[in-house]
């Protein structure tokens, strides 16, 4: 007998064998057996998945000599037909080569006559998304109202290409990836059958690789018997498949974790030297921190990983080092070095670009923190990126105790104990009058910031303009007016705002945003007319308190609120 290779060799006999498919194979088997067939059915999903070897089982069961009410058989004549591909009652099309107007006539004529032993004549077209418009187009009356001795199948791994009209006249079934923990178990299974000693991490990789589709892990499996023999390892996996061993992998990301530039560049030099592409050395370190995100974002393993208990091990030990963020700069780095590496003469240069870059990120800033830099240098200072890097941490974790105790910041200088040095070295205590909040604006930003970043971004373009007991007036440019939108449009945003003035100043303000012509001009000139007006009070106030001392009166208004 010829041989026969896995993929053939353990295909589905009957629904209980298929994996990774249980609700399309439960709904078949209960049509079947209840007699609700349809004219039609189109089987949608990814390579490997079962959708030729459903389709089969399905003629089986509808065709058997003992059914349709029960299940196939496999033992009469036309189960064993149809498991050999020579049963005419049941025609595998190919759609890709058979996709011309005329062929599909001529399909279209002979469903007229009627099946030459079965009950019904199957027509099994896969790949239907190949075929033309035309031929489409020919197929949809027979489709729609085919005599009743015809059923069609069809399978796509595309149906979006598949006309709307031919999907409204099917029962539609999309197929599923299948979980590489269960591919591993089903190769496993195999391979002892065979009676080869597959290992455990061997099995798993292969699973990998497979990308949810059984049909190719049994088709690298096959092609590991004959490379190997008797035992397959993991290392043989690799060396077969031209993959990049894990542990080299880890390697690598620990040197982009660990910001050690050296190391990283000495690794993908061995690495290209060993003959390993470039751009396959990307996918490999995008599909490993993308592992990486998914550990830290849900704490387990997705249906599409796979790992035995060591490589899950050394995951976390690289979680404790890498923040999320951190996760996702280098993921963004990596896909955006991918996209330059297809345009490139050299595809080595990008990527040696990107991860040396990558070991450096440590002295990248967020927006935020450029934002505040650049407002620190228009105040005449300077302030170098390690040392603005250190005060934002400080500045961070003071952040609870000052609202606590409202110190809030009068001039420029350090948050330090409840005092502030100003720009005369002299210390003072920090004040918490509303009518100064507008020298405070840092203080407020970042109590919202460590409320919520967002927030945060949008409110640092904008500015203070006006400040009151009943109302805050925060501006912006023209061309912020995005930002300006994003704050008022959210109740939540405009709560975490009104929140952090209350914590500092005790009022309950309405918060009002405005667009201005020119922001720069315009909050210079409000905040000089509030520092004159307060100046004004504070030379005003001596005269009254001793008019309410030689009369013995008592102020019922003070003026200077009122005025504009």
């Amino acid at each position: 007998m010829a041989y026969q290779t896995l993929a053939q060799k353990y295909r589905p006999q009957v629904f209980e064998e298929v994996i990774g498919q249980e609700v399309v194979t439960r709904t078949l088997k209960n049509a079947v057996l209840s007699g609700r067939i349809a004219n039609a059915y189109i089987f949608c999903g990814p390579r490997g998945t079962g959708k030729t070897s459903i389709a089969r089982l399905l003629s089986k069961a509808l065709n058997c000599e003992k059914g349709p009410d029960k299940a196939p058989c496999n033992k009469c004549q036309s189960c064993r037909e149809i498991t050999s591909a020579s049963n005419i009652d049941v025609l595998e099309i190919d759609g890709a080569s058979n996709n011309s107007v005329d062929e599909i006539r001529a399909l279209r004529e002979n469903v007229k006559f009627s099946p030459a032993k079965g009950k019904y004549k199957i027509y099994i077209i896969d790949e239907v998304h190949m075929l033309s418009q035309g031929a489409f187009n020919a197929l949809l009356k027979t489709l729609e109202e085919p005599p009743e001795h015809v059923k069609f199948i069809f399978a796509t791994t595309e149906p979006h290409k598949v006309l709307p009209t031919i999907l409204s006249r099917c029962q539609r079934f999309d197929f599923r990836r299948i979980p590489s923990l269960v591919i591993a178990e089903k190769i496993r299974e195999t391979a002892k059958k065979e009676k080869i000693d597959l290992d455990e991490k061997a099995a798993l990789l292969i699973s990998r690789t497979a990308d949810g589709s059984l049909r190719d892990a049994l088709v690298i499996l096959d092609q590991m018997i004959s490379f190997t023999g008797g035992r397959i390892t993991m290392d043989e996996v690799v060396e077969l498949l031209g993959m990049i061993h894990k542990d080299k992998l880890y390697k690598l990301a620990d040197g982009i974790i660990s910001n050690d530039t050296v190391k990283t560049a000495n690794i993908l030099d061995d690495m290209i030297s060993g003959g390993k592409d470039p751009v396959f050395i990307a996918n490999n370190l995008i599909s490993h921190f993308r592992d990486l995100m998914i550990l830290k974002t849900v704490a387990k393993p997705t249906s599409d990983m796979a790992f035995s208990k060591d490589e899950l091990d050394l995951f976390k030990k690289q979680l404790e080092t890498v923040s999320l963020e951190e996760i996702l700069y280098i993921l963004y780095s990596l896909s955006s070095c991918l996209t330059l590496m297809k345009s490139a003469s050299s595809v080595r240069v990008p990527l040696e670009l990107c991860l040396i870059k990558l070991t450096k990120r440590s002295a990248v800033l967020s927006l935020p923190e450029i934002m505040e830099k650049l407002e620190n240098m228009g105040a005449g200072e300077y302030v170098s990126v390690d040392n603005f890097k250190k005060a934002s941490k400080t500045i961070s974790e003071k952040n609870s105790t000052i609202s606590e105790n409202l110190h809030i910041k009068k001039d420029t200088g350090d948050l330090e104990n409840g005092t502030m040095t100003n720009g005369n070295g002299g210390s003072e205590a920090l004040s918490s009058d509303f009518e100064n909040m507008s020298n405070h604006w840092k203080t407020l930003l970042n109590l919202i910031k460590k409320d919520k970043m967002s927030v945060y971004t949008f409110l640092c373009t904008g500015k203070p303009v006006e400040f009151g007991k009943d109302k805050v007036v925060i501006g912006f440019a023209k061309d912020q007016s995005f930002n300006k939108e994003a704050l008022e449009s959210s109740s939540v945003n405009t709560a975490i705002i009104e929140g952090a003035i209350k914590k500092i100043t005790g009022f309950n303000p309405k918060l009002e945003f405005v667009l201005l012509e020119f922001l720069g001009e315009k909050h210079e000139k409000s905040l000089e007319a509030s520092q004159k007006r307060l100046k004004e009070k504070e030379e005003i106030k001596p005269v009254v308190e001793q008019a309410m001392d030689i009369f013995g009166g008592h102020v019922v208004r003070d003026m200077m609120e009122d005025m504009p």
